[in-house]
């Protein structure tokens, strides 16, 4: 650790009690420990501007904290762009406090206890030319925070957004705001908050729900009210508001849900300072208060751009265009087939240069989709919207984590095989395909088949082929991975022959039925050997 003999005295004063004064030149701390409690007390006075440096998060606690200083000049004590601090007391300003920023790291404070002094003057950073999700982490704050830029504020009731375009209009605290610097007027790139310092529990004002034509249906844009990130868990106190959030980044919408231990596109649960945020209401009267115990710090930098192995669970990234998006499919025991709240996420469309990928449920685009157990076989469609024809790619993760007994597959309609292509997702965790510019919600579908829902009969062939027939829509599939040449014979329930069809060797073969809906008796033939399932015809 560098420190100077100044700061080691500090440490000894800390273990005592004892009120100690800060020196103009500021505290360095690159590694060790400096450690206080709410009975210990610093005071930064002096004649000359002060710094506290902190590049290790967690590792600089300080107990009371006075910013006075006493020389004739205008002074400030600065916390820099990489720096962390945490006070378990109370901070008292009489001076300015500054909180730093350059364009990929915020200062971060946390506070354990009072605040007084309205010297405090938090700094932003906005890249040009692309919208910002933001917020005030400051009492008090007005619109000319963002003088010279485009600033919107959303309205739920009605579904509208409306430009701020009044100075004195206020940024309410815990509100969130959409924020423009453009290049073209020379909009300036760094901004700052002035006033008294959020802290203590924050209770989320205006939230509200209201479904139907032209309203809101439950989308709050909420605002990180704080000088130090948040982490987004179950313990916020919250009422009738799903378990996802959603933050820009300037590109795509990425995602988080708590549950399962936290999972989605953000990669942790992490909302930085002055970082805005979306949450969904899913009833009437929804409520959510922020805990200040939920404060972190965290390296994550504002948002312009999970470790942990969860079972049942495919991740699928498309990558192209020089861009990527990310949907989840899954299941989990207390999931259904429709939207859940506490699972699912909704599809927020970015950028239209990038690749929107999702699943499709009705009428319902989400980008992340839980059902219940696999029973027998599973289909989900997947949407994909890509802003430039060309090679596309996607990337699987955690198809092996599905049970044994499921197979897992991508279906690609569009492959040039006469009958499509079916990839086994255990086997091949990437594949790439072209794909031309537009909207395709038809072309790939996900498949979890349940190798035990398999009826085989044995005739005499000491290798059991490799054959799996399900049903999706009114279609019977059959993949056959057999050398030699086979049939497939569809019966309704009273054995009479509804269809048959050749089947085409190592490939994915289809068969539609027009018989009705309702189930079927599918048998393959293959040399010596018959394989045969009931599906059902929707």
């Amino acid at each position: 650790m560098r420190t100077t003999t100044i700061i080691v005295f500090y440490l000894i004063l800390f273990l005592l009690g004892m009120a100690i004064t800060g020196v103009s030149q500021g505290i360095v701390n690159d590694g060790g420990y400096i450690t206080g409690t709410s009975a210990n007390y610093m005071k930064y006075s002096g004649s000359g501007d002060a710094f506290l440096i902190s590049s290790t998060a967690d590792r600089t606690v300080l107990g009371n904290l006075t910013v006075d200083f006493t020389g004739s000049g205008t002074y400030t004590l600065t916390i820099t762009d990489t720096s962390f601090a945490t006070l378990e007391g109370n901070l008292s300003l009489s001076d300015t406090l500054i909180l730093g920023c350059d364009t990929s790291n915020m200062a971060s404070l946390i506070t354990k206890g009072t605040i007084s002094g309205s010297y405090a003057k938090v700094e932003q950073y906005l890249k040009q030319d692309q919208w910002h999700m933001v917020s005030s982490p400051v009492s008090s704050a007005q619109a000319d925070v963002y003088t010279g830029l485009y600033l919107m504020e959303w309205n739920e009731p009605d579904s509208t957004w409306s430009y701020l375009t009044s100075l004195t209009d206020p940024l309410n605290v815990t509100e969130g705001y959409f924020a423009w610097s453009s290049s073209s007027i020379s909009s300036p790139e760094y901004v700052n908050f002035d006033g008294l310092l959020n802290t203590g529990n924050q209770t989320v004002a205006n939230l509200s729900y209201n479904s139907g034509s032209n309203k809101g249906d439950g989308w709050n844009l909420v605002g990180n009210p704080y000088p130090s990130p948040i982490e987004w868990t179950s313990s916020w106190t919250k009422s009738n508001i799903d378990a996802t959030i959603y933050v820009y980044d300037g590109t795509q919408y990425l995602t988080w849900n708590y549950n399962f231990g936290g999972i989605g596109s953000m990669g942790n649960g992490y909302i930085p300072s002055t970082q805005a945020f979306w949450v969904k209401a899913n009833a009437s009267s929804p409520s959510m208060t922020i805990p200040n115990s939920t404060r972190t710090h965290a390296s994550q930098q504002f948002y312009k751009g999970s470790d942990e192995i969860i079972n049942n669970m495919l991740t699928i990234t498309v990558v192209g265009n020089e861009f990527e998006d990310v949907a989840i499919v899954g299941c989990h025991a207390g999931a259904t087939d429709l939207y859940d709240g506490e699972y699912d996420a909704y599809k927020l469309f970015g950028s239209t240069e990038a690749p929107q990928l999702y699943s499709v449920i009705g009428n319902t685009n989400l980008t992340a989709n839980f059902f219940g157990e696999i029973k027998s076989s599973r289909t989900v469609d997947l949407g994909l919207n890509t802003g430039e024809e060309g090679v596309y790619e996607f990337h699987f993760s955690g198809a092996k984590n599905f049970d044994d007994n499921i197979i897992v597959y991508l279906e690609d309609k569009a492959s040039t095989s006469s009958n499509g292509q079916m990839i086994d997702l255990k086997k091949s965790p990437s594949y790439k395909f072209y794909t031309e510019e537009g909207l395709d919600e038809s072309r790939f579908v996900l498949h979890f088949i349940e190798k035990s829902d398999i009826n085989y009969e044995y005739t005499g062939n000491p290798a059991k082929s490799d054959v799996q027939i399900y049903s999706y829509e009114k279609d019977v599939i059959v993949n056959y991975r057999n050398e030699i040449p086979g049939t497939m014979i569809v019966y309704d329930l009273l054995g009479k022959e509804i269809a048959r069809s050749a089947l085409s060797e190592n490939d994915l073969n289809k068969l539609r039925i027009s018989a009705g809906k309702g189930y079927y008796v599918v048998k393959v033939i293959s040399g010596n050997s018959i394989e045969s399932k009931k599906v059902f015809i929707n």
